[in-house]
């Protein structure tokens, strides 16, 4: 829902970044860039986001909209996509349906 300024609500976060105003090349990796240039880059965006009063609200943004490049937050896309997998909900668990007739075995989701 914008407001009075029709901006939307949930963006203003992005106003008050520390990082607004900064070359986006400290954020997001050229193409090609590895190895210690990399760390020191990402080391260098995330020193800006250590201090952030919206760090936060861009955390949530970026793995809420599962945002694929860049440092978000404070983390980058690797710390993302780890975090994202080690709060994935886990699978429901199944149980076996055993029958005398191993041609007929199957399994099944429990209803919850």
């Amino acid at each position: 829902m914008p407001d009075q300024f029709h901006r939307p609500l949930d963006r203003d976060w992005q106003h008050r970044a520390l990082c607004r105003g900064t070359d986006t090349d400290l954020f997001f990796s050229p193409d090609g860039e590895r190895g210690n240039v990399r760390a020191r880059r990402e080391r260098a965006a995330k020193q800006i986001c250590q201090d952030c009063p919206v760090l936060d609200n861009c955390r949530a943004h970026a793995l809420t909209a599962t945002e694929s490049y860049g440092i978000w937050g404070g983390m980058s896309e690797t710390e993302r996509a780890r975090h994202a997998r080690r709060t994935r909900r886990p699978a429901r668990p199944r149980e076996c349906v055993v029958s005398p007739d191993p041609l007929t075995w199957r399994i099944r989701t429990p209803k919850a």
